[in-house]
């Protein structure tokens, strides 16, 4: 065989080893792109889980703060009742206060008239 065709063997060779570990190399860092892959879309289905619940927690927390505000506004209107009951209880008090002392002045003088 003539010397042209035994260096056209071996660069034949080293272009077939070559893309070979071309080849072997593209193949492990596209294993290892699908195992990143499935780790991100675990960490995404996590993260969508998660916000999830933290969207019904929200709707659970929106509701219990409109019931909240429900009960502030009862609250603020019984208050407000209180205070009118309150002064009307105080405005009856004095009333009576006042009855008595005209009784007692009254039952005084009557006493006092007919000794």
């Amino acid at each position: 065989m003539p010397w042209w065709t035994w260096a056209t063997l071996i660069f034949f060779v080293l272009v077939a080893a070559a893309s070979a570990a071309v080849t072997v190399l593209s193949l492990l860092r596209m294993r290892r792109l699908n195992a990143m892959g499935e780790r991100v879309a675990v960490a995404l289905d996590d993260l969508t889980r998660k916000t999830e619940d933290l969207e019904r927690r929200l709707e659970h927390a929106q509701e219990r703060a409109e019931l909240v505000e429900r009960k502030v506004a009862k609250l603020n209107a019984s208050m407000e009742q209180l205070s009118v009951l309150t002064w009307a209880l105080g405005d009856v008090v004095k009333t009576v206060s006042q009855v008595r002392s005209a009784v007692t002045e009254s039952s005084a003088s009557s006493t006092a008239a007919s000794r």
